[in-house]
């Protein structure tokens, strides 16, 4: 499988509701399951959690969902999904940096009327990594957040999760040193739009 025979697709709350026979959010569930299972991340996390917290993340503010298929089959290889975050809100739906860090030392982002959009999940099948998915995903993503006039795109990984370290790197994110105090293995990576 080459990148070529991938398809990006954006995706949204109101598909997973069209979706009566639930393949949509059982494949992405479930390529999560098997991905988040692998070090670093190594989440027991269970299947029905996953679909719970995939519905309540499309449900945040500016979110975007994207999931990668084979052009053939129509299986869903990957997914990234990300939304907004404030430096303050009283929508229970909303998260703001400083919840999911732990701290306040990312604020000085909205200062001027930034706009973030962190990037909350990017998820490649373990059988189809190697072959740009990943890359097509965030590409695909900075585009449409980028259109929506999003100041910057942030995300955490951990310190030893070589891959996407280094995909950051390759698309121009800095890492950023702040100690993210929910998990003290992981660091921020940023990119003004």
């Amino acid at each position: 499988m080459d990148i070529d025979e991938i398809a990006i697709e954006h995706i949204s709350v109101e598909d997973l509701r069209v979706d009566k026979s639930g393949v949509l959010i059982e494949q992405i569930a479930s390529l999560a399951y098997r991905a988040f299972r692998e070090p670093p991340w190594n989440d027991d996390c269970a299947l029905a959690r996953l679909h719970l917290g995939l519905g309540v993340d499309l449900m945040r503010r500016n979110a975007v969902a994207l999931i990668a298929k084979t052009r053939g089959s129509g299986e869903i290889t990957g997914y990234a999904l990300g939304y907004e975050v404030l430096r303050e809100s009283e929508d229970p739906r909303d998260l703001t940096l400083s919840t999911i860090s732990g701290t306040t030392a990312l604020d000085y982002l909205f200062e001027a009327g930034g706009r973030v959009f962190y990037g909350d999940t990017l998820c490649v099948d373990p059988d189809a990594r190697r072959r740009r998915i990943a890359y097509g995903l965030v590409v695909a993503q900075l585009r449409l957040i980028r259109s929506e006039g999003f100041t910057y795109r942030i995300g955490r990984t951990a310190v030893n999760a070589t891959a996407m370290r280094a995909l950051f790197a390759k698309l121009g994110f800095e890492e950023l040193p702040v100690q993210d105090a929910v998990f003290a293995d992981r660091t921020y990576w940023l990119l003004r739009l």
